[in-house]
């Protein structure tokens, strides 16, 4: 008996990429790490997320990629830089300096000939911080692995957002519900939406070739959030109670032998 038979969501063939395409998105997941490794290396106290920005655009100019977020919807910059209760969605700006001690995510989306790769990772700047935020942080990274770990062929997208659900809520933790993860690879986003919280069986099953993020965004208090209004463009995600919030985020492919990481 098939799994639709049985009464379950299963994906549309356009969500199930070809060898051709996979290799393309591998391509691009790979510039988008490089990406990110441009960050880690040059990131510190004193620098500000502009500089983070001005890096991203160079390294996509270096290798003819185009940095996807760049005037996507708005958003009037390549990459996001969100700092400390920011959940997400931060503009890079001269004015927001990093400190010793902050938390940050450099979330970044670049295509490489119409192929896409993203991936985010979070730094402490100067590479101690308080140990409540450092716990979150790797909390955080825990969730991620323990989703990807969940994420084996023919599982559901349930079956992911429980195990971070459940490690999340060990620590008191609040997993955001407003956002989640996607498909990609053609597009920047593209269907499924991967939810980081749910019940084991339920939702769409992932098979083989899927390519989607996984994405945990975990605040230290309440998992509610809400919009900065002091934002302009309307774009930065703020944890309800304005305690730190935490991000990971990988690209991965769906093989029969469980998930490869595309980026990171």
């Amino acid at each position: 008996m098939d799994l639709e038979s049985r009464g379950k969501l299963v994906p549309t063939r356009e969500m199930v990429k070809t060898p051709e395409q996979i290799e393309g998105i591998r391509i691009a997941g790979k510039v988008n790490t490089g990406c990110l490794d441009a960050v880690a290396e040059a990131i510190h106290p004193g620098m500000n997320t502009q500089e983070i920005d001005d890096i991203c655009m160079q390294y996509c100019k270096d290798h003819n990629a185009h940095p996807s977020c760049l005037n996507y919807e708005g958003f009037p910059k390549s990459v996001c830089t969100s700092i400390n209760e920011v959940v997400c969605h931060g503009i890079p700006k001269t004015e927001d300096v990093l400190k010793e001690g902050d938390i940050v995510n450099v979330d970044m989306t670049l295509d490489v000939n119409g192929y896409y790769g993203d991936a985010s990772r979070m730094f402490i700047i100067g590479g101690h911080s308080t140990p409540e935020k450092e716990q979150l942080v790797r909390v955080t990274k825990e969730c991620l692995d323990l989703g990807a770990a969940a994420a084996v062929p023919y599982c559901t997208i349930g079956d992911i957002g429980h195990a971070i659900q459940k490690h999340a809520e060990k620590y008191g933790y609040g997993v955001v519900r407003d956002l989640c993860g996607h498909g990609v690879g053609l597009a920047m986003h593209e269907e499924p939406d991967i939810l980081h919280y749910g019940h084991k069986g339920q939702g769409m099953v992932l098979v083989p070739g899927m390519v989607f993020t996984i994405e945990p965004m975990i605040n230290m208090g309440t998992w509610k959030v809400f919009i900065d209004a002091d934002d302009p463009y309307g774009w930065e995600v703020i944890s309800g109670d304005e305690k730190p919030s935490a991000q990971w985020e990988h690209t991965f492919l769906m093989t029969e032998n469980g998930v490869e990481i595309l980026s990171e």
